[in-house]
């Protein structure tokens, strides 16, 4: 049985490269705007204070990032697109489903912190391998705004744990009792 795959060559690997970035940079751009459109609608769900105002301030920091995708997208030269994300769709489904299926308090607030950081883990690796494409691909231009974006997102990652366990964690554990 013959095969129809054919060689490639080292352009055709960078082409193939390139529209992976392009298409990981659509994904992340649909990521964030997504994330601040929804985020002002979940905290009336939000029990914690501290988790509300970490949230408010994380659609700030959502909006520097989609700014900076802009910037790289036109740097670039590609038109600005968004790509749905289905594994980040899947859990902001998740963060639906979380507040109409749970009582407002401590364990709903768990809960969205556990979604929120699987969609920040997302974010994430999608930025780590952002930054790596460009590298590989010479775009070292935006390779700094790749990584305040990545280093926003860890930052954001680490105050939820944080919070889960200075007390949100422990009250819903307590509402369990």
């Amino acid at each position: 049985m013959q095969s129809n795959i054919q060689p490639t060559g080292a352009v055709d690997e960078i082409k193939a490269l390139r529209t992976l970035f392009e298409d990981y940079l659509k994904g992340i751009y649909w990521v964030e705007n997504t994330l601040i459109a929804i985020f002002p609608q979940m905290l009336k769900h939000l029990h914690s204070k501290e988790l509300n105002a970490m949230v408010t301030e994380y659609v700030k920091n959502t909006t520097a990032h989609v700014e900076r995708i802009v910037q790289i997208v036109e740097s670039i030269g590609i038109e600005v697109e968004e790509k749905r994300f289905k594994a980040v769709d899947s859990l902001i489904n998740e963060l639906e489903i979380v507040a109409a299926q749970t009582h407002f308090g401590p364990v709903r607030d768990a809960a969205v912190i556990a979604i929120l950081q699987h969609i920040i883990h997302c974010e994430i690796a999608s930025y780590g391998t952002l930054r790596s494409f460009s590298i590989t691909l010479k775009e070292e231009n935006v390779v700094t705004l790749l990584e305040e974006n990545l280093d926003d997102e860890k930052a954001f990652d680490l105050q939820l744990t944080a919070l889960a366990e200075a007390y949100v964690n422990d009250e819903a554990a307590n509402k369990l009792v």
